[in-house]
């Protein structure tokens, strides 16, 4: 949750999205050409939030990917073990918030559909933060992740929760349902 969060500190706080309010930040810092991931998110309940948004090529070990191929083919841990990073850094604000996905596939195998058990992030649950505000998995989310290999996939999800008030992890706090899907694209 930590990382979650730290990472969506960096990419804006929910005061400048409140500020800048129309959607779209402007210069993405992407040059015409760059390879990028193009998402997605349709989420509702206590947070309703619709729209796309670029985001840079996620990795987690500095993997400078130079195809969509590559990408969708996933990268190593330092154990050897195979994973996959879901879009993460969202450029562009959706409907005035901030958002950032926390979430990678273990023991990815390639195009496919995995389960629940098959996601993770690193320290923290899988989930998704809007404007700094956590829902991350919990016991009663379902969840799942379909990827087509080529570096594009969608993750469906029901009751990503907060935590709850006592700041303890169990599913009670305000919950959202929903997808993010992406494509890779240059």
């Amino acid at each position: 949750m930590a990382v979650l969060l730290s990472a969506t500190t960096a990419c804006g706080s929910a005061g400048e999205a409140a500020d800048g309010g129309s959607g779209d930040s402007g210069d993405t810092g992407m040059s015409v050409g760059s390879l990028h991931t193009e998402v997605t998110v349709e989420v509702s309940g206590a947070v309703t939030v619709k729209g796309k948004s670029n985001a840079p090529m996620p990795t987690n070990n500095g993997v400078d990917y130079r195809s969509c191929d590559q990408y969708g083919g996933g990268e190593k841990d330092s154990d050897g073990r195979p994973y996959l990073v879901l879009p993460q850094m969202l450029i562009d604000t959706i409907d005035g918030r901030t958002v950032f996905v926390g979430a990678m596939i273990k023991d990815y195998k390639g195009a496919g559909t995995y389960a629940k058990s098959s996601l993770t992030d690193s320290g923290s649950p899988p989930g998704i933060s809007f404007g700094g505000e956590l829902y991350f998995t919990q016991s009663n989310t379902t969840s799942s992740v379909t990827t087509d290999g080529k570096g594009g996939g969608k993750w469906v999800f029901t009751d990503l929760s907060t935590q709850n008030a006592d700041g303890t992890k169990g599913g009670g706090g305000p919950a959202v349902s929903g997808s993010v899907t992406w494509t890779c694209a240059s």
